[in-house]
């Protein structure tokens, strides 16, 4: 048993090594899009075209995103996970992409927008605006109830979200100073 236990202990220590070492060495994100890339066929979701969307905006603004679609698409056969934590650490936003409530709820996509929940509730200056599109703002997860979304059907949504952002920066700015 104590053998095991030394094992899955080394284990642990190697990943944990692994993503410090990946936090270290990665630039500092500013926004975090969140969303679920393909369906149960394997088909692209809406989901991944409105974040691709957004990515395109956030970046033409000068932002650093992270857009797993792009920002990973250069570590095929390396392990994301240290990637996606350097990045939900260091980004100031999340945005969480939606058009369906099981999309919202699916395995990475709660993964990463519960992960930074729990950031923001240990007291780190984060915002994070749900997304959402062709659904009913009531129909998102609980957890996003108290947050202000942004209807990406709406007319002007892009601007919109564009300037909550900014918004959310200057308020993290002014809270580190």
């Amino acid at each position: 048993q104590r053998a095991v236990y030394e094992e899955e202990a080394a284990a642990i220590d190697k990943i944990q090594k692994g993503i410090l070492a990946v936090s270290q060495q990665e630039a500092p994100f500013d926004v975090f899009i969140c969303y679920k890339e393909s369906d149960y066929n394997g088909r692209r979701t809406m989901d991944s075209v409105l974040a691709m969307d957004l990515y395109k905006e956030l970046t033409a603004e000068s932002y650093r995103v992270f857009f797993s679609r792009i920002t990973l698409e250069d570590k095929l056969g390396q392990e994301y996970e240290p990637y996606i934590f350097a990045a939900l650490n260091s980004a100031k936003v999340m945005l969480v992409v939606g058009t369906d409530y099981e999309r919202y709820n699916a395995v990475w996509v709660k993964n990463e927008w519960s992960r930074f929940l729990k950031l923001i509730a240990a007291g780190q200056k984060k915002t994070l605006i749900p997304c959402y599109k062709n659904l009913d703002a009531y129909d998102m997860p609980k957890e996003f109830q108290h947050l202000q979304g942004q209807d990406m059907g709406k007319m002007g949504a892009i601007q919109d979200l564009l300037r909550g952002i900014e918004t959310a920066f200057q308020i993290n700015m002014k809270d580190t100073l």
